[in-house]
């Protein structure tokens, strides 16, 4: 009877970080801009919009430039609770605890920006 305790624990402990396992760490994001042709960049990749990125769930800032403008924008998540703590049922703290040091407790919207130059021009 040990052996399947140790087993179901091992289970248990393994199942942790449903976020994580069920999301990834990374994950597809679409960025678009009016007008279309902008420089967008997060971390080490960048592309002209519209175009999609893979990107890691706990990325902070999308760069967005394009003649005379540049601006940094803060990338908005979503937390997604379902995975994250429903999926953590039986052992809430550390399985939560590691989606979201992994990212994988996060959604990350798509991005849909209007660039208006004067904006920066004034500044």
């Amino acid at each position: 009877m040990k052996p399947l305790a140790a087993l179901s624990l091992l289970l248990l402990l393994g199942a942790q970080g449903c976020g994580t396992l069920v999301h990834g760490t990374s994950q597809e994001l679409k960025i678009s801009t009016t007008p279309p042709g902008a420089t967008a960049s997060i971390g080490t990749q960048s592309c002209k919009t519209p175009c999609t990125l893979t990107v890691k769930r706990d990325s902070q800032n999308l760069l967005v430039q394009k003649g005379a403008y540049k601006r940094t924008y803060d990338i908005e998540k979503d937390f997604n609770f379902g995975a994250t703590i429903c999926g953590n049922i039986l052992w809430i703290v550390p399985g939560a605890v590691i989606d979201l040091a992994t990212g994988g407790a996060w959604e990350i919207r798509p991005i849909n920006l209007r660039l208006d130059s004067s904006e920066e021009r004034a500044r």
